[in-house]
Order: C-alpha cells, then structure tokens, then sequence
C-alpha cells in the first residue's frame, strides 16, 4: 500500500489536525511519503505505538495545541476509534508506567507546597488504578503485578510520611 493513499483515508475520514498529525508521522518514518509503500498493518503499527506517536508529534505540539486546541492523546484516540485498536494496550499502558515510575517517593517528598504534593499523590494513584482496572492489566496480570505493586507501595509510603 502506498503511504499517502493511507494518508489520503486519514484526510477523507478523520479530524483536519488528525491528518495533518499522520502526515508529520509519516514524514518522519519514511523517506517518500508520497511514492513509498508498506503493508497496511505496518503502517498501522506505527499508529498504535504511543510512544512512537509522541516522539514524532512532540514538536508539532505547539500546532496542535493552539491552532486546534487538541491533544496528542485526542489524536490517538481518533486514529485508534477510526482504524478500530484498542487504547487500552501495551504502548499506552507502558507510556504511564514509566512516567509513575519517574516520580519517585523522594521526588514527589521534596515538594515544599502540600497542595501541590497532595494533587501529585492524587494525581499518581489515579494513574495507578487506570492501570490496575486496564484490560491490558488484567491480561497480563503474571508479568506486570510486581511493578503495580511497588508502585503502590510507593505512593502508599508517600501518602502516610506526608501525613496527606
């Protein structure tokens, strides 16, 4: 399949700035958007990979914020509602898990104002019980308890040496 004709059903199908999202993508992965070609489910891969979808729109950020008052996850979410991938799957719920991960019991304790701490805390635990209530969670439960339950300990110590 030809890059720009999957493009083109982005164009036809979904959001202007959804469009012009894939199309920064693609821009970046392929060389010739407009001659290249690729399976389908390659291309789709590229879609679904959040973190992939991140990197390649973190500097078109600005265009998606203010001219169109979207979000990168709004874009996500149409991309996967059109092509019919599920958003609660492994790119999405690693993408949180490295970011709870990143806020460590010592980072989020040397916040000086409590509210600000009190709204990290509550903010980290809401992350926590998305993951814990994901189907992608529950599928693989085996392989990914271990860190949801270091992580809730962690924000568990948090929450009781800040007394919040």
């Amino acid at each position: 399949m030809k890059v720009i004709d999957f493009i083109e059903d982005i164009k036809q199908n979904c959001s202007e700035i959804t469009y012009l999202c894939s199309y920064h993508i693609f821009s970046k992965v392929y060389k010739d958007i407009e001659n290249d070609t690729d399976e389908k489910e390659n291309i789709l891969n590229i879609l679904y990979n959040y973190n992939m979808v991140l990197k390649y729109l973190n500097d078109y950020a600005g265009v998606i914020y203010r001219r169109y008052g979207s979000s990168t996850q709004e874009v996500y979410k149409e991309l996967c509602e059109y092509y019919k991938l599920d958003t609660d799957n492994q790119y999405t719920y690693e993408h949180i898990i490295t970011k709870l991960q990143k806020q460590t019991p010592d980072l989020i304790m040397s916040l000086l104002d409590d509210d600000i701490k009190l709204q990290t805390i509550e903010n980290f635990e809401e992350k926590l019980n998305l993951l814990k209530t994901s189907s992608y969670y529950a599928k693989n439960k085996f392989e990914l308890e271990q860190t949801i339950i270091k992580l809730t300990n962690n924000i568990s110590l948090v929450r009781r040496a800040s007394q919040l």
